[in-house]
This record gives structure tokens, sequence and C-alpha cells, in this order.
């Protein structure tokens, strides 16, 4: 069993022969009261206010407010060195118990704890438990060198167990689940050993009002024009890009401001010691590293635009929020961004600020007289929406009807 459950095997030759140990189930409904267990493992214990994270309370939200038909949603947490447990239940009789029917949902991305408890989700699977994971994006798999090697290394050992112990997959887009089916046939799976694959989209919704009148700072930067840049501050997310370019613009005496929200990452040193010294910081340059809700609706609210720079992603949150405000948006010619955006944004190609400066100022120009293109024909659906067609995708069809009459093709 040991060597069955190595994750440096070669994963589609250790998935079937997890599948020839397990028990084969009939697609049948599941008794009432079945458990639909969400995994937020990492969100329990620390909200570090990331995308994901954003994402993962905002469909937790959803689901336990309208949880499927004859499911009961629990939501469990494990560590690397304990085994998952129903959180708010501190008693040593915490620990999850399982029955045929049930269905264990990675919400969260766990990816050094799921890994650990590989023993656990191979006896689940023998009671007739179903094991679903959302995959946000496969950026640590694909581009290893913009994150940290050990947080690189244990997603590595997550994507391997997805992979294997998984029977559904369902990624945030289109443009994800078409990565991870080429990993999949890179890795020797094929249509019948594969796990099911399904993609969603996010949802998004203005705050409720606000109860606080935004602080001085942000007062003071809603009077002048800006552009704004939301996100974790990490090397794909294209910040050093739109510095340089900025920086040009500024010595030719630009008026625009540029507002960038997010906390710091990883592999940043360099450039956080740029933002902090910039000679336009706290003038033309503006950085909230720990903004609020109601801070970062604010200026959502104000920002004459909206520019994501980002190299590579799963999704793009930040255009649906900007969208939702009708936002004009500046993004990178991404395949994602083009899935959410299509013709409603301005996209550009350029990797250099000697490039890119042009276009920037052309799109600048255009906010300027109005021009731009505008970003109000995105589709933009509810988070609710959103948490349907996710569980649609991780529910087997059989299971899915009480989920408001969503279409399962996506």
């Amino acid at each position: 069993m040991r060597l069955l459950l190595s994750h440096f095997q070669d994963p589609a030759s250790l998935r079937r022969a997890v599948r020839r140990v397990i028990p084969q189930f009939a697609g049948a409904p599941p008794p009432e009261g079945s458990q639909l267990l969400i995994d937020v493992s990492v969100l329990a214990r620390y909200d570090a206010g990331t995308g994901i994270q954003r994402v993962t309370k905002e469909l937790l939200g959803e689901i336990t407010a309208a949880p499927p038909d004859r499911y009961v949603v629990r939501t469990v947490q494990a560590s690397r060195w304990r085994s998952y447990r129903y959180i708010g239940e501190p008693s040593r009789s915490s620990k999850v118990r399982v029955r045929s029917g049930d269905i264990f949902l990675g919400l969260d991305l766990a990816s050094r704890i799921l890994p650990r408890h590989r023993l656990q989700l191979l006896s689940w699977h023998a009671t007739g438990v179903r094991v679903c994971v959302v995959i946000h994006d496969l950026l640590p798999l694909l581009q290893p060198a913009w994150f940290t090697r050990r947080n690189a290394y244990a997603y590595r050992a997550w994507i391997r167990t997805v992979a294997v112990h998984a029977d559904s997959v369902v990624c945030v887009s289109r443009s994800v689940a078409e990565q991870f089916k080429s990993w999949l046939a890179d890795h020797g799976f094929d249509r019948e050993s594969a796990p099911e694959i399904g993609w969603f989209h996010h949802g998004a919704r203005l705050p409720r009002p606000r109860v606080t009148s935004p602080d001085v700072d942000v007062k003071k930067v809603r009077q002048q024009p800006f552009v704004l840049m939301v996100g974790t501050i990490e090397p794909r997310k294209g910040y050093a890009l739109a510095l340089d370019a900025f920086g040009e613009i500024w010595r030719d005496g630009h008026p625009m401001h540029l507002v960038i929200v997010g906390r710091i990452g990883w592999k940043v040193d360099a450039l956080v010691a740029r933002l902090h010294a910039h000679a336009e910081a706290g003038h033309r340059l503006h950085w909230f590293e720990n903004a609020s809700d109601d801070t970062l609706h604010a200026l959502y609210e104000a920002a004459s635009g909206v520019m994501v720079a980002s190299e590579a992603e799963g999704f793009g949150l930040p255009i649906l929020e900007a969208a939702l405000r009708r936002k004009p948006l500046l993004l990178r010619d991404l395949p994602v961004f083009r899935e959410i955006a299509g013709g409603s944004a301005t996209y550009f190609r350029a990797a250099a600020a000697g490039q890119f400066v042009e276009e920037l100022r052309d799109w600048l120009a255009g906010l300027a007289t109005g021009t731009a293109v505008g970003s109000g024909s995105i589709a933009i659906q509810s988070w609710a929406r959103s948490a349907r067609q996710m569980l649609l995708q991780a529910l087997p069809a059989d299971r899915s009807s009480g989920l408001g009459g969503l279409d399962r093709g996506m």
C-alpha cells in the first residue's frame, strides 16, 4: 500500500491501481442526509485575503445558504499531522465519519495538506464517498520559478494526489480545464482513466452599503484620476512592468496616478523596496497593502480604469469587479482574459516597458476622452449561480437535480 500511494510513481498507473482496489458503486440518488464535506483547511487556519480565499468564502457562503437536495453541508479541516475533523466540534469525536453517498469537496487550495491524507481518501473511496477537487490554477506547475521551491514542490504532490484520487475535478475557467487535460495526457492518462473534468466561472457582487466613510488616504487619492491594479504583490502580476511604464509617462508630466491594492506575497523583496522608495510614492503612486473591503470598493468606484497586467492567471476576479462598475479595462492578452472579457476590454501584448508605454498612452488617452473600450458587456453572474455551476460539475448527473435547473453543458 505504501508503494501504491507514492506520489513519485507514475500517476496514471497509480490511479489505475487505486481504482482496481476500490469497489465501483452504481450511480444512485444519495441517502437523505448525506454529507457534503467542504474542505477549508487553509482558510480555517488563516485568511490571507488572497483571490483564492476570497472565492472560497463566497462559494462556501452560497453552498451553505442553499445546499443541494438531500445533502447536509459540513465544513472540515485537516493539518499535515491530523486527519480531517469537523469544524466547530472541538471534542475528540469530531473526526469525520462517512458513509456511502457522501461527497468530499476540496474547495480551498490545501496543497501541503491533502497529499498527507491519501490513505484517508482511499478509505473513504472504499466506503462509497465521492471525491471532488476545485483547481484554481496550475501556475506552480507550469511556472515554478514564480513560486518558492517549497510551494512548487507541495503543488506537484497535490496535483498528483488530485489526479489519482479525485472522481471529478472542477476548474475555475475553461482555460484551466484545458491546461489540466493537457497535463493528464502528458502523464499517461486517457479518457477512461482520467477524472471527470468540468469548469465554471466566478461570480461577482457589489458589497453591502458601507457604514464607514473612506479613510483620509482614500479620500485624497479619489480627488485625482487614477488607474487601479488589484492583486497580491508577486512576480507574475506585472507590477514591475506597470511601474516602468508609468515612470516613463510621469517623466513627461502625465497626471494619471497609479493605485495598487495588494498584500506582499513571495519573491518580491526588490519590488517591495522599489514601491516604498519610489520618487512618486505618496504623490502619483499609492499602495494600499492591507485594504479593507470598504476601501477596495471605494477605489473601484472612483478609478478611471482598471489594469490587469498578470503574465498568467487561472481566472481574473478584478475583471469582473471592474465590470460591475463599468470601468474600462486594460488587460494583458491572455486566453483566460479573452474567455472572461471578450471584446469588452483593451488588450496589450508588450513584455517590456519600452513597447508597453505607447499602448498605455493610447489607453489613457481613451480614458480622458471617454472613448476607451467599455466593460459593460461582460457577462457577470451572481455567486449563487457560480456555486450552482460548480456543484453541477462536482456532483454526478443523477445527484444534481436539486440545483435550480442549470444547464450541465458548459
